[in-house]
């Protein structure tokens, strides 16, 4: 930490005694703007990785349908620097930066990010993105805020350009509808009212075999599962103001979740259930596959899990032809919000060489690459329309920059675009482009509901799952860190072992409900302090 931020202040001084900066140190033929073509063909390298992406016949990642397009209408042209396993790729790129020789263009984490910075390899692109970024693509980003570019800045300068993970991947209850209206139960939304049909999905057989065989709710063995993720307790510990795994911001400062005083009530509760045996007996040794089979198998009709269904719902409907499901926005806390975290918002980082002469290119190439993928401009739209009737299911993995940029409600806007193409019966409706085959899957479920696996699948996902997710009663908490601090890297495994295996002995009645206390007295002790520390300092460095 302390290294990266002498780096950039001595980088900043040089360019204050120096008088220079990016943008006016521009290559005579730079073009620093979205579109205008170059006279003469640019061409930047990059590395891959092995057997990540298939090809249709004849393309490869320097020439496909998105490079040979880039080539065309900037005259950008991708070379491949290296080629390496994925098994090797980690090697391969430290090896790079020790060696002070890293391709044009490169995708990295967090923790490569912070050494390129550190070894000072990388350009500010502060004024590429200003300058070149398409309305298209700024629209996207803009939806983020500044939550996501604080995660590239260093001292107030942006450094690499994010590829982003969408919003509103938290967890919703999945309920089996069918169960609900066999025991009249209406759709619950409190806590209590959750905890109550789980109850009554043990108790009064609605499953109709006579037979006491069916689960309340399960869970994953750390009892919370975070962004993107299944079967996590997280917003049952949110109804008690906690969120564990999360560092989230309160009375203005961060503090990890899992130490939050509400933490404390919350386990509590679920140890309640534990012991009752709402919570599945079995919950801390089963596998993820052991969860998806009792959604599966019928013995379980209700779980927490993100907007689009997947394993065990997928087999259960297949497996029974009457399972039917909804997604819901519960529990609720007392003043009828559902809250949670905000999401890391930043899946990766594009960055670029101090020694390559347009870094504006990566820019242009990213807004021309986007409007081919999404059909927008004259351009894009015209490409759009011939690739994707010639080659179905190619995504953004073999693109010049390959990365993802997304809205950040994108779950929500798709879902209102599907719903408006669906009332015009009219595909054409639609602005997202990439989307026809859940608009004709959709229609298909609609109008056999059921009869198609995949079609009702889809169906829940973009529909109902996505329904959900974004209600009207979700309220976002500020979370305050994403990254990993210096003291993390030595400190932070030990503190989860610790928290996971005193939150699973707590709930099983291994321990008393008062070990949190020493837990959290323990936790600090043990480097959570210091983490904290760091925190706070990193903040304050953007």
């Amino acid at each position: 930490m302390k290294k990266r931020l002498v780096s950039m202040l001595l980088a900043a001084a040089l360019l204050m005694t120096s008088g220079l900066s990016l943008a006016e140190n521009r290559p005579n033929d730079a073009v620093w703007d979205a579109y205008t073509p170059y006279n003469e063909p640019v061409e930047f390298t990059k590395g891959v990785t092995k057997g990540s992406e298939n090809f249709p016949d004849g393309m490869d990642y320097e020439h496909n349908i998105y490079t040979d397009f880039v080539a065309e209408q900037i005259n950008v042209h991708t070379k491949i620097a290296w080629e390496v396993d994925g098994n090797n790729l980690a090697q391969k790129i430290a090896l790079s930066i020790a060696n002070g020789e890293i391709p044009d263009m490169m995708v990295v984490d967090r923790k490569t990010f912070n050494q390129l910075l550190e070894n000072e390899l990388i350009w500010d692109m502060t004024d590429a993105y200003e300058s070149c970024i398409s309305p298209f693509l700024k629209a996207q980003y803009d939806t983020y805020g500044d939550v996501l570019f604080n995660e590239v800045r260093a001292n107030g300068r942006m450094m690499g350009i994010p590829a982003t993970n969408i919003g509103y991947c938290h967890n919703v209850l999945w309920i089996r509808k069918d169960w609900l209206d066999k025991l009249g139960r209406d759709v619950p939304s409190t806590l209590d009212e959750v905890i109550d049909l789980a109850r009554a999905f043990i108790e009064e057989d609605p499953d109709g075999n006579g037979i006491d065989d069916t689960i309340g709710l399960t869970a994953n063995e750390t009892l919370y599962s975070g962004y993107n993720n299944r079967f996590g307790l997280d917003t049952i510990f949110a109804t008690f103001g906690a969120y564990p795994g999360s560092w989230v911001m309160q009375d203005g400062q961060p503090v990890y979740g899992s130490v939050m005083p509400g933490m404390k009530e919350a386990l509590a509760f679920i140890r309640d259930l534990y012991a009752e045996g709402i919570l599945d007996k079995e919950f801390a040794i089963r596998k993820g596959e052991d969860r998806d089979a009792l959604l599966a198998s019928g013995k379980m009709g209700m779980h927490f899990g993100v907007w689009w269904p997947a394993g065990g719902v997928t087999a259960a409907t297949e497996n029974n032809h009457d399972a039917d499901w909804i997604a819901v926005s519960a529990p609720v806390n007392a003043q009828g919000k559902l809250t949670t975290p905000t999401n890391d918002p930043l899946a990766a980082i594009v960055v670029v060489s101090k020694e390559f002469q347009h870094p504006e290119a990566i820019v242009k190439a990213l807004n021309v690459e986007y409007d081919s993928l999404r059909g927008n401009g004259e351009a894009g739209a015209a490409h759009y329309a011939d690739w994707t009737a010639k080659y179905a299911g190619i995504g953004w993995g073999i693109m010049p920059i390959g990365v993802a940029i997304d809205y950040n409600d994108a779950v929500g806007r798709i879902m209102e675009d599907l719903e408006n193409a669906l009332a015009a019966d009219d595909v054409n409706v639609m602005q997202s482009k990439g989307f026809e085959y859940s608009y004709s899957q959709i229609k298909k479920q609609l109008a056999n509901p059921r009869e198609d696996s995949s079609a009702y699948m889809e169906y829940l996902a973009r529909i109902v799952g996505a329904g959900a997710a974004m209600d009207d009663n979700v309220e976002f908490v500020e979370s305050a860190y994403f990254g990993q601090t210096e003291s993390m890297a030595t400190k932070w495994a030990h503190l989860q072992k610790l928290e996971q295996e005193t939150m699973i002995q707590i709930v099983m009645g291994e321990k008393s409900i008062d070990e949190f206390d020493a837990f959290v007295e323990q936790w600090y002790a043990m480097g959570g302090q210091e983490i904290t520390d760091e925190i706070i300092a990193a903040r304050a460095e953007r």
